[in-house]
């Protein structure tokens, strides 16, 4: 991790935080890492191999003075230990110390991936498990010892005296592989620039490198950090930066985790542990926002690509916005999201949750492989781990600004007349009709709603996700995208809220083959409020599916179509309730239409049509109609408010 790389440091975070108090560029040499894997020792403990059966007998066969007055037996244990560690078995024609069998086991292992024909990255992972190997031979011997009871103060001194010896014999052929194998420099960089709601902007620079110097035949280590602002920080100001400061060294610390031994530390860039839950706390008071950027370059000789990680967040108090953009590009792996979200929301725990749900989906939906009937990945496993790291960070983003949202709204004089000027109360109404009402008929479901029916309270939104493998000519992509737009309408004693929800998904191999998969989803929903009492509710949900499925074919070189499908449900509801008369009208059509393929001798194109259409409409009337067929006034005073209604919505 690079706050071992800091050495005294005890996280970046920490160390970004001490550098917002002291203006002055500093850089620092530290000295090469050493020590033990302690956690991988821990691991190796309760799996190691059990001591010899003789071994133990004859353990347990020495008075405890007579083991203490020798550390043979001490040494008869470690070495039966260390042997077990051989890969490749080989007679032994003398005696071996501690040191020489120790570099035995490493030479051994990786003799074994040789002969393996293993890569060079293959290589330094063997080196690095030999040497945590090594480390609980050490630690196995004197767990058994002291399970024995004859583990004394003479044992202890002789094996960490051993132990000491080993590594000062390991550790110039473990410097030497790695670094000769990293020479061309392995440099991380972590760029960090805010700006104040006064205009002024802190800019911190941090850079370590490691690299081979071939002329002394040592390891060059170091670092720098700068630190420098445009501007005076006032107390609020300072408080703020540090906020952010402990957010971002949060992520640079998963950015840059280690998988590290005692000798060398391996980089490797992971978002698996990386949150984005600082934006909640965003200081948007004293800071209009901030970018950041972390990169790793390792060993370009080894063909190891760089790693990068982008990010802008800004908000905008005049136009009541906020926006997040986010940029991670590893290797084969590109993942891509932004977010554009209004500050001005409120908290909704259920439709954030359906969100959250229909971003699952949609995401499930576009990964597939859609030329295999097996849905499989189309992005193999580790492409997968990568997306679903990366999709993680997204919604965890996309709640963080919807909380952030909720903050502003309360903190915000103005959050009144933007965001609960009948908004709220309106959501109420409607839920409770969808949810307590009876009468209620509701959409169809031949397409659940993965959208959530009713009017969301949360923050409007767009939000585009996007996962890319480039792997040369196979090169699958997935795209998601989900939104929200709300809008308010008055007109004379009439008000109401309309509300649009969308979410699609899109699967494709990026021109290097025409498979595609589209997936778009909508819920619509209006509403009319008079006198507090809603007495109109629109509502639409739409499901299109278009996809087609390639094969390739080796006789006239190119890809043809095996299946092309396009299906569309839609389910509409529209419901009046004026004067306690219930008129509710129901809709819903469902087409489908199938091309697919038929393996035929006599026909190279030969395929097989399914067409399917239904559509069914049903109309609900309930109250008592009687006076509406007595009484001529209260037929036209019911007809003239229905009238009004009807314009209000058709307008809106």
């Amino acid at each position: 991790m690079v706050n071992n790389v800091l050495g005294s440091q005890s996280n970046l975070s920490t160390l970004l935080a001490q550098s917002v108090n002291n203006a002055n560029q500093t850089s620092v040499s530290p000295s090469l890492l050493t020590g033990s894997d302690l956690q991988a020792i821990n691991d190796l403990q309760t799996n190691a191999p059990k001591i010899s059966d003789e071994l133990l007998s004859q353990l347990n066969n020495e008075t405890i003075d007579e083991a203490l007055a020798s550390n043979q037996k001490a040494g008869d244990v470690l070495k039966q230990q260390l042997t077990s560690l051989f890969t490749i078995s080989s007679t032994l024609n003398y005696k071996l110390s501690d040191e020489e069998l120790a570099l035995r086991t490493v030479i051994s292992s990786q003799h074994e991936g040789l002969l393996k024909n293993e890569n060079s990255t293959q290589l330094i992972e063997r080196l690095n498990t030999s040497v945590k190997n090594i480390q609980g031979a050490y630690a196995n011997t004197s767990d058994i010892l002291s399970s024995l009871g004859q583990l004394g103060h003479e044992q202890k001194t002789f094996l960490a005296s051993s132990q000491q010896r080993v590594e000062r014999s390991l550790n110039p052929y473990m410097e030497s592989l790695n670094r000769a194998k990293y020479e061309d420099d392995d440099n991380y960089l972590f760029e960090l620039s805010v700006k104040t709601k006064e205009g002024d902007v802190i800019n911190i620079t941090f850079n370590s490198s490691q690299g081979y110097d071939e002329n002394t035949g040592e390891a060059v280590d170091g670092f720098s950090l700068s630190y420098e602002v445009n501007g005076d920080l006032s107390e609020a100001e300072h408080k703020a930066l540090t906020q952010v400061l402990s957010g971002v060294g949060e992520m640079a610390d998963e950015f840059f985790k280690v998988s590290e031994n005692s000798f060398n530390p391996l980089i490797v860039p992971n978002q698996t542990d990386m949150s984005l839950d600082f934006l909640a706390g965003f200081n948007s008071e004293q800071l209009t926002g901030f970018d950041v950027s972390f990169s790793t370059t390792q060993n370009k000789d080894l063909d190891s690509k760089e790693n990068t990680l982008d990010l802008s967040y800004s908000i905008d108090e005049a136009s009541n916005q906020q926006a997040l953009v986010f940029k991670a590009a590893g290797g084969q792996n590109d993942i891509d999201f932004a977010l554009d979200m209004s500050t001005i929301g409120a908290k909704d725990t259920q439709q954030m949750q359906q969100y959250l749900a229909s971003l699952d989906q949609s995401l499930e939906d576009s990964r597939v492989n859609s030329t295999k009937d097996d849905k499989e990945s189309a992005f193999g496993r580790k492409g997968d781990e990568a997306m679903l790291q990366g999709f993680a960070l997204f919604k965890g983003a996309f709640a963080s600004m919807s909380s952030a949202a909720e903050r502003y709204s309360n903190l915000e004089s103005l959050a009144d007349q933007h965001f609960n000027d009948g908004r709220a109360m309106v959501a109420d109404l409607v839920d409770n009709m969808i949810t307590n009402d009876v009468r209620y008929q509701g959409l169809g479901n031949k397409a659940p709603n993965t959208l959530g029916a009713g009017i969301s309270k949360l923050a409007d939104f767009d939000a585009t996700f996007s996962y890319a493998l480039d792997n040369g000519d196979y090169q699958p992509k997935s795209t998601i995208e989900l939104s929200q737009a709300t809008e308010q309408a008055q007109l004379g004693d009439l008000s109401g809220v309309t509300q649009s929800k969308n979410v699609s998904s899109h699967f494709d191999y990026q021109y290097s083959r025409p498979d595609y998969y589209n997936k778009e989803e909508s819920y619509n929903v209006g509403s009319a409020v008079k006198n507090k009492e809603l007495v109109g509710l629109d509502q639409s949900h739409e499901v299109d599916v278009d996809t087609k499925m390639y094969a390739f074919n080796p006789q006239t070189n190119q890809y043809e179509l095996q299946m092309a499908m396009q299906e569309q449900t839609v389910s509409k509801s529209d419901i009046r309730l004026i004067d306690d008369i219930w008129l509710e009208e129901n809709e819903n059509s469902y087409n489908m239409n199938k091309k697919e393929r038929v393996e035929s001798d006599d026909k190279q194109d030969d395929f097989i049509e399914t067409n399917r259409h239904s559509h069914t409409k049903l109309v609900t009337l309930i109250g008592d109609l009687d006076k509406l067929a007595e009484n001529k006034d209260v037929r036209r005073e019911y007809l003239t408010n229905l009238s009004q209604v009807n314009f209000f919505m058709d307008k809106k």
